[in-house]
């Protein structure tokens, strides 16, 4: 589609426009890469100036996102998740219509050390599972890198089951878990070379840090988490109920 030279609008308004309804019919979906600025040059009939104008202002509008050395990419719409809940990712994610899925990087038997034994309540030395997976939605890019660690005393042969995306349905169905309450900080860190690997964005790329543990209906911690979101892929909702 060529743009019209003789408009009062400027080219890089115009190609703007453009872009912009070419994403809505779904020609560039979210997540994907835009072609190169010289086919886009080519297909629309405007200089790399106008180009690199139009593209920069949808990426400050928020339309568009630039990942140094791997091109620009439409953004995709953030991914809702409640800070304040005790569901695993499975549930939460069920619950919004899409479907969760997950990959295990590593599963192992490990000795409490001094930090887990003090969460969960138990003897240094004791067996805890320790979980790293990469959790998706939709099947798209990891959503959240996790590592998570269930104290085998609570849990004998819990690591037989782990392989579905829910472990807490499985806490649920072979152990007789209720979940009650958890408690949850939050900050934000920087990709290390290995995370921005597995979630292919640049280095030191901000991320969303949350460390959580949970407790049952006996008040008994029974899960810690470690998990890693890109800050551009989620919002946290926070839904307060005010007695006052």
């Amino acid at each position: 589609m060529k743009l019209n030279n003789t408009s009062e609008k400027p080219l890089y308004f115009q190609l703007k426009q453009v872009l912009k309804e070419d994403i809505l019919r779904g020609k560039y979906k979210p997540g994907e890469k835009l072609p190169p600025e010289s086919e886009i040059c080519k297909a629309y009939g405007v200089s790399r100036i106008t180009s690199r104008r139009a593209i920069t202002d949808l990426v400050q509008e928020g339309i568009l996102y630039s990942m140094q050395g791997k091109g620009t990419f439409v953004k995709e719409l953030k991914e809702k998740r409640e800070l304040i809940s005790v569901g695993g990712f499975s549930e939460l994610t069920t619950a919004s219509g899409k479907q969760p899925s997950s990959q295990i990087l590593s599963s192992q038997i490990i000795q409490a050390p001094e930090d887990l034994s003090g969460k969960f309540r138990i003897a240094m030395g004791d067996p805890v599972l320790k979980l790293h997976r990469l959790l998706f939605v939709e099947e798209k890019l990891p959503f959240i890198i996790e590592t998570s660690f269930f104290p085998l005393n609570h849990f004998p042969d819990l690591e037989k089951y782990i392989g579905a995306p829910s472990t807490y349905q499985i806490l649920k169905e072979k152990y007789g878990v209720e979940f009650s309450r958890s408690q949850k900080t939050l900050e934000v860190v920087s990709a290390s070379e290995y995370e921005a690997n597995l979630f292919q964005c640049d280095l030191g790329f901000p991320l969303f840090s949350i460390e959580k543990l949970t407790y049952d209906r006996q008040s008994r911690p029974i899960h810690f988490s470690q998990s890693l979101y890109m800050t551009n892929r989620v919002v946290f909702n926070i839904d307060v109920d005010n007695d006052i």
